[in-house]
């Protein structure tokens, strides 16, 4: 990124550069995990797209006259909020609060500043939602916290705020009145537009909760397992006498006679009412092999 020619201190730009940049980075990861969480356990997608930038120079550079402060990168850093800057943009405005409330909760982000521009639209009816955070960024011999701006809208009041944008910029700020007044109502369209949607978007979800509930508890039992060390003493626990099931061994004779003789009855009964049965069969060859000897021998 090129520097404004007025503008001579290339090094502690670049470094300022790296510092946003690096800022961009950790705010964008948070949001992908979130997302990427929001789908997995809710079957349900928050954010529709994300988008970053760091202000140019000649923007930065355009900002700081206006606001009548001399051009410096300690300046910079110091009286401009927006330099790093990421939008978010949602279906629901439910939506909205819910991902400034997640961005808050974490524990390496600093609320600065919150302006909420949903509750209390500007005069010209935009709408959205306005943090301004700052993150630290671990460098090789320090941590620098930096600050980044983040922008939480509907789609709805993007396509509105990219249009006023263009508009505004065409007319260089002066836009004819009849002009201001049809975007004003078009605002109020779209603020009419989020609340309807929203309506229809709760209703559906209203049939989901028994799938959540399930959801959090798995979830939860997961986070309980994430992050544990085992000892090698608990893998290798025993299982508990409770519900450790040993193998039968029959080691008593009795028992094997005790079988030896039901065989025997079952067999005797197949036999019964047969000539001689199984015994008669040996003995009867037997006597043939070796016939009895008679009186005269």
């Amino acid at each position: 990124m090129e520097l404004p020619m007025f503008y001579d201190t290339a090094e502690e730009w670049n470094q300022a550069l790296l510092l946003y940049d690096s800022a961009l980075k950790e705010i964008g990861t948070k949001l992908e995990i979130l997302n990427n969480e929001f789908k997995l356990t809710h079957q349900y997608n928050p954010i529709e797209h994300i988008t970053s930038r760091i202000k140019s120079p000649q923007s930065i550079a355009k900002k700081m006259q206006h606001k009548g402060i001399e051009l410096t990168t300690e300046n910079i850093v110091k009286y401009l909020n927006d330099v790093a800057g990421i939008r978010i943009i949602c279906s629901f405005t439910s939506d909205i609060y819910r991902i400034a409330r997640l961005i808050a909760k974490q524990s390496d982000v600093k609320v600065l500043k919150i302006k909420d521009y949903i509750m209390s639209p500007k005069p010209n009816g935009y709408m959205s939602y306005h943090m301004i955070v700052s993150v630290p960024i671990f460098l090789s011999e320090n941590v620098v916290e930096t600050k980044v701006e983040i922008q939480i809208r509907t789609i709805a009041m993007d396509f509105w705020a990219s249009l006023e944008h263009k508009i505004y910029y065409k007319y260089e700020g002066n836009a004819p009145e009849h002009i201001s007044t049809q975007l004003r109502e078009c605002a109020e369209i779209v603020s009419y537009l989020d609340k309807k949607m929203l309506s229809l978007n709760e209703e559906v979800q209203s049939y989901n909760h028994l799938g959540e509930e399930q959801a959090r508890t798995y979830q939860s039992n997961l986070t309980d397992l994430f992050g544990r060390v085992v000892n090698e003493a608990e893998e290798q626990a025993p299982v508990s006498s409770q519900t450790r099931q040993e193998p039968v061994v029959v080691t008593s004779t009795e028992v094997l006679e005790e079988d030896a003789q039901v065989m025997d009855g079952i067999i005797s009964k197949k036999n019964k009412g047969k000539k001689d049965g199984l015994t008669g069969f040996f003995f009867r060859k037997k006597d043939k092999e070796n016939p009895p000897a008679t009186a005269a021998e």
